[in-house]
């Protein structure tokens, strides 16, 4: 239950906080286990691991399972995969330097858009229309060719990758969403990612969320 209430005050962070507000990269705190990832929005330089460039993307999505009560990434989910791109706009892309910020909303291009839908195995025109449930938080407006989101910040939770491995299909991660204030882990997840031509370098094409233990 308690769980459910902090995916709760997650999601009311991400829409209540301004946009200069400090990014989660930036957390004064992290936990002191194994790595947390900062994002280069953008500009993600050829140093840059994978983990560490598909951060965002990780964080967006296991928020939206977790929102959505779901346990595994589902790339034909319009509105999770919706829900999951929204959260990488609100909570990375007024990192991005091609973000327009106004007040407590974001206008992104939509190119720029495509470019972070690309992360999560899908385009803009592979979703379709915004889902209703969205209509409050991300508005698309015509005349600009843009998207409009209203920006939040999570600063109470963090992306933590503990391991990676090299098979196959792909770049195995296992990690956690982890709970900032108490160093605890909200949900664990284990993603596979396989490398794409787009911007953050890659794409996840499973995603699964499970309890710790």
């Amino acid at each position: 239950m308690w769980k459910k209430l902090l995916v709760s005050a997650l999601a009311v962070s991400m829409l209540i906080l301004p946009v200069n507000s400090v990014s989660p990269a930036s957390a004064e705190e992290a936990p002191a286990a194994s790595q947390v990832y900062e994002y280069l929005p953008g500009r993600t330089p050829a140093q840059t691991s994978a983990a560490e460039s598909m951060s965002p993307a990780l964080h967006g999505l296991v928020l939206a399972l977790m929102n959505q009560e779901a346990g595994s990434f589902t790339p034909t989910d319009r509105e999770l995969v919706w829900e999951g791109l929204y959260n990488m706009l609100s909570l990375y892309g007024q990192l991005d330097w091609r973000g327009e910020a106004a007040e407590d909303t974001l206008l992104l291009p939509a190119e720029t858009v495509n470019d972070y839908a690309a992360a999560l195995s899908t385009s803009l025109e592979g979703l379709g229309a915004l889902p209703a449930s969205l209509e409050d938080r991300l508005t698309f407006e015509p005349g600009k060719n843009a998207f409009r989101a209203v920006c939040g910040e999570d600063g109470l939770s963090q992306i933590q990758v503990d391991s990676q491995e090299k098979t196959a299909e792909g770049l195995l991660l296992t990690g956690a969403l982890v709970y900032l204030p108490d160093g605890s882990d909200l949900v664990r997840f284990q993603a596979l990612l396989q490398p794409r031509d787009n911007m953050l370098g890659c794409a996840i094409v499973e995603l699964t969320i499970f309890e710790h233990g």
